[in-house]
């Protein structure tokens, strides 16, 4: 198989992209931003999450994101998967690491 090994910021990029492709239901002043803090690494991959700019600078409830799962982003092959929010993140890392399926959480 191919392995291209995306860099840390060549996968924030490519999540950038398929997020703002994907969540287009915000109000003109507002845009996504990626957390960067919350940023999760593993060897084979990024987790990204992302929220509304004004959200995260003023907590204000009505620029909340409703269900705005984290993006991962396979380093090596550059796959994407938006994760699941009906488990915690490391379930559906470990069912990734396991099967190469997110969804596959039991």
């Amino acid at each position: 198989t191919l392995s291209i090994m995306l860099s840390r910021s060549e996968a924030r990029d490519l999540a950038v992209r398929r997020i703002a492709a994907t969540v287009t239901e915000l109000p003109p002043e507002d845009e996504l931003v990626v957390v960067d803090e919350a940023t999760i690494e593993r060897p084979w991959g990024l987790v990204f999450f992302y929220t509304s700019k004004i959200w995260q600078e003023t907590q204000n409830i009505s620029y909340a994101l409703a269900g705005n799962a984290p993006l991962l982003v396979d380093r090596r092959n550059g796959a994407t998967h938006f994760l699941g929010t009906a488990q915690p993140i490391e379930a559906y890392l470990r069912e990734y690491e396991d099967s190469s399926d997110p969804y596959a959480v039991k």
